[in-house]
């Protein structure tokens, strides 16, 4: 007997579902802000002249990129309070993890886009007197958030569906809402596939406003 499929227990459970969609939103909008304002700094700090905040900066990305998500959530929740003596909630750890996460791959989307901008320019503006910091602030940065939008979005998408993560800690997000009720309904075909159509639903939307976006830039060019 072929298998029946029941969407309708995911509509039944819409209420418990969004409230696994306002979590996981919730997560990834802090770990996406925290991540970007720690991006800008070590993206700024990669092209630095001073070699050795270079290198830190690098060394920092290296680490970030180079080991897992899943293994950074569970340093943060399980150690880092051993380092700091301060215990942090399941979805405090989360955003951190991912936010430290985030930044490393945000940094590098900084330093292309800034280093992409014409080094006449900048030359051009230090001979006017700016410093660099207003030089970054004036010229540099506004040429380069134009290049730097699609990498964003990216970034952004990937930090949204790496979110899922955080059910493991038991952060009660949609992933989380949804092993809960495929267990008490049996039904975690459909349960799943519903999910799996709000993730899309989600990274699709984001998508979408950020084309929108780039093309307004674009025109306003």
């Amino acid at each position: 007997m072929p298998y029946q499929f029941h969407f309708d227990v995911v509509w039944a459970n819409k209420g418990f579902l969004l409230a696994g969609v306002v979590k996981t939103l919730e997560v990834t909008a802090a770990a996406l802000s925290i991540g970007i304002v720690a991006g800008l700094i070590i993206g700024i700090t990669r092209v630095s002249a001073r070699r050795w905040l270079s290198r830190t900066a690098l060394g920092y990305v290296e680490v970030f990129r180079n080991t897992p998500a899943l293994v950074q959530l569970i340093w943060v929740y399980y150690c880092l309070p051993l380092f700091t003596g301060l215990n942090f909630s399941a979805s405090l750890s989360c955003i951190i993890a991912l936010a430290l996460n985030g930044s490393a791959y945000i940094a590098e989307i900084f330093r292309a886009g800034i280093q992409g901008v014409d080094r006449g320019q900048v030359e051009a503006a230090r001979a006017l007197g700016l410093s660099y910091p207003k030089t970054l602030r004036k010229i540099i940065l506004p040429q380069a958030f134009r290049r730097m939008i699609p990498p964003m979005v990216n970034e952004s998408v990937a930090l949204l569906k790496f979110s899922s993560l955080v059910s493991i800690l038991g952060v009660a997000d949609l992933t989380y809402q949804a092993q809960v009720l495929s267990t008490t309904t049996f039904r975690p075909l459909e349960i799943f596939t519903g999910i799996a159509l709000v993730y899309f639903v989600l990274c699709t939307a984001l998508s979408y406003m950020a084309g929108r976006l780039e093309r307004r830039l674009a025109v306003a060019d």
